[in-house]
């Protein structure tokens, strides 16, 4: 048996640059501050620091969360991220949202490594969400794409994200408090990490498989 492969669809009436104008507004509104107050531009430059990081964009965001547990209040910190990273998470369901309900997306909704992910997520999905949140070693951006294909409540995929990146904020931002770390050392270790990431993905990419050769009985003619 299949999951139907009809996806929920962003809300009606809604304009798609309605988050992204938000976003654009916080983030502009975050650097006036930090030239107001420069006792807090750190915390302020990582409210888009963090849109970013939670994004597409490939930017090494947990080094920053360390950082900044040696710098400021560790529940101060956990708070500016979360709330900031829910936003962005806002926009990214409404992003997936509205590409997994176009047509053309019909047969990867349809495969059957898609369907089989679906009864697995289906499961336990909050608790996967709440684990891929808090685990770096697990990827979350799968479980997006689950959890639109599946209709998941966006109210409580915010909950899982508010526990599960929550907990793991307080972890990093606790790390840093405990072992202040210089920052050029922490920027240098998420370069070589993004660089590795990087690298090997685009191996993957390039990695093809061998096709076997087989022999082809020779013809009458060829053996004259």
């Amino acid at each position: 048996m299949t999951l139907p492969s009809a996806t929920a669809p962003p809300q009606r009436g809604r304009s798609p640059w309605l988050l992204p104008g938000v976003m654009l507004g916080i983030s502009v509104m975050a650097l006036i501050l930090a030239e107001v107050a420069p006792q807090w531009s750190r915390l302020f430059y990582f409210v888009p620091y963090t849109f970013l990081g939670n994004s597409l964009a490939p930017l090494p965001y947990d080094g920053a969360v360390v950082y900044l547990g040696s710098q400021h209040s560790l529940w101060l910190v956990v708070l500016v991220a979360t709330a900031a990273t829910l936003v962005i998470e806002a926009w990214n369901m409404e992003v997936l949202a509205r590409v997994l309900a176009r047509e053309g997306t019909r047969a990867f909704r349809n495969h059957q490594v898609t369907q089989w992910s679906l009864r697995w997520y289906g499961k336990a999905p909050f608790c996967s969400l709440v684990a891929t949140c808090v685990l770096p070693i697990i990827p979350h951006y799968p479980m997006r794409f689950l959890a639109v294909l599946a209709g998941y409540p966006m109210w409580k995929y915010q909950l899982s994200v508010i526990l599960g990146r929550g907990a793991r904020y307080s972890i990093l931002a606790g790390f840093g408090l405990v072992f202040p770390i210089p920052g050029p050392w922490i920027i240098a270790a998420s370069l070589v990490i993004l660089a590795i990431g990087v690298r090997s993905a685009h191996r993957m990419n390039r990695t093809q498989p061998e096709v076997p050769l087989t022999h082809r009985p020779e013809t009458a003619a060829e053996k004259v």
